[in-house]
């Protein structure tokens, strides 16, 4: 599923138009982001959380080379579900 597909499914099953549900959703997207990077975490009560991790540097091995190479340090963003996310889909 892609954001256009989560825009036309609630445009089908609403009175709103097509663009201030677009609107809406770029907004909550926007906030996810702010909320990471203004807190670091992001928790959505019976959906699931998203945070930011710190990933330190390290040595890692070219898989084609097998020459080592150093990666620098980087933030990645994690997910876990809600257990009632997580109960249903199984």
């Amino acid at each position: 599923m892609r954001k256009k597909d989560i825009i036309d499914a609630i445009f089908n099953n609403s009175t709103y138009r097509k663009k201030d549900i677009e609107d809406i959703v770029n907004q909550v997207f926007d906030l996810i982001v702010q909320g990471l990077i203004n807190d670091g975490k992001v928790v959505i009560t019976n959906f699931g959380t998203f945070e930011k991790q710190n990933i330190p540097p390290y040595e890692g091995v070219h898989p084609v080379t097998g020459e080592k190479i150093k990666i620098d340090a980087h933030n990645r963003i994690r997910f876990v579900s809600s257990k009632k996310i997580k109960s249903l889909i199984k």
